[in-house]
């Protein structure tokens, strides 16, 4: 005697949903498949969001070597104002095999502690990296922090 089997429909849903949620959580690393180094990804989102929390010397730890003091000094003081949140444009990759520099320029908004004007700051990030296993740094460039020291 012959057993058929039944076809369950919900089976092709169920690996969609995990093939799905497996390339949602994957991060851009063309050339790290074992994941030892952070994404541009991970790094940008986390420089940014430590600039946008104020924790600057958190920040600083992704700016490029010698660049790290004069980070510190142009970002304001926590008493003179906050920023609120940030937006990212799309990245410009120089080069899409194995990327060594990418820029990225994120605009954030921000108020003064002295007014209750809401205005934006931008920053050019430049990323780059020494090699395909070495960590991703930035060189940022900031325009608009001037409105935090509003007389």
């Amino acid at each position: 005697m012959r057993q058929s089997r039944r076809f369950d429909p919900r089976l092709p849903l169920a690996a969609l949903a995990l093939f799905g949620l497996a390339c949602g959580a994957g991060a851009y690393r063309p050339d790290d498949p074992t994941s030892k180094a952070n994404s541009l990804e991970e790094s940008h989102r986390a420089y940014t969001s430590y600039v946008r929390w104020s924790k600057f010397d958190e920040a600083a730890s992704y700016v490029v070597k010698g660049k790290q003091g004069p980070f510190l000094a142009e970002m304001p003081d926590f008493d003179s104002g906050r920023f609120t949140d940030w937006k990212a444009n799309a990245w410009e990759l120089q080069e899409l095999q194995d990327p060594m520099s990418a820029v990225i320029e994120v605009t954030y908004e921000a108020y003064s502690l002295g007014s209750p004007i809401l205005f934006k700051v931008r920053e050019k990030q430049n990323w780059s990296r020494e090699g395909p296993k070495e960590p991703w740094r930035v060189d940022p460039d900031f325009s608009g922090l001037k409105g935090f020291h509003i007389p």
